[in-house]
């Protein structure tokens, strides 16, 4: 084989969609590497708005410290638009325990826990035992309540 003739298939080569998969695989494993990545590659310059790098973007220093996310308002608006869970528990601790809206708040960790965030699934349990809702509702048992009175 002539190396003269090879095509060399170098990421400016890749088709888009390649490309923006192998960005989002990156930034599921490591924020560091995912930032580091647009840094030094303009042909993998996928920014966090892209739907696909956002939903499973891994946001584990903001889920570390929530509060430091008030310096990242276009990434975890991002992130809560494509549904990360990530970003939902983030928003859910700072509305809880920051903003004092605990409605808002439990609804985003519990959209956290549902989706499978483990420290979402934990919170969301601490904190529906502390407001004393401990069981979950049961229609056959109310449905049962209702027709014996």
């Amino acid at each position: 084989m002539n190396p003269k003739q090879v095509n060399m298939l170098t990421l400016e080569t890749m088709p888009k969609d390649m490309r923006l998969f192998i960005v989002s695989k990156v930034g599921t494993t490591s924020p560091i590497d995912y930032f580091n990545t647009i840094i030094t590659s303009k042909s993998l310059n996928f920014s966090f708005d892209n739907y696909f790098v956002a939903k499973d973007l891994k946001l584990s220093p903001l889920v570390k410290k929530p509060a430091l996310a008030t310096r990242y308002k276009t990434l975890m608006d991002s992130c809560l638009k494509a549904n990360n869970v990530d970003a939902h528990f983030v928003k859910g601790m700072l509305e809880y325990f920051h903003s004092q809206n605990q409605f808002l708040g439990l609804h985003h960790i519990r959209i956290a826990s549902k989706g499978g965030h483990l420290k979402g699934r934990y919170v969301y349990g601490v904190l529906l035992m502390a407001i004393g809702q401990t069981e979950r509702p049961n229609r056959e048992r109310g449905e049962n309540h209702q027709q014996t009175h």
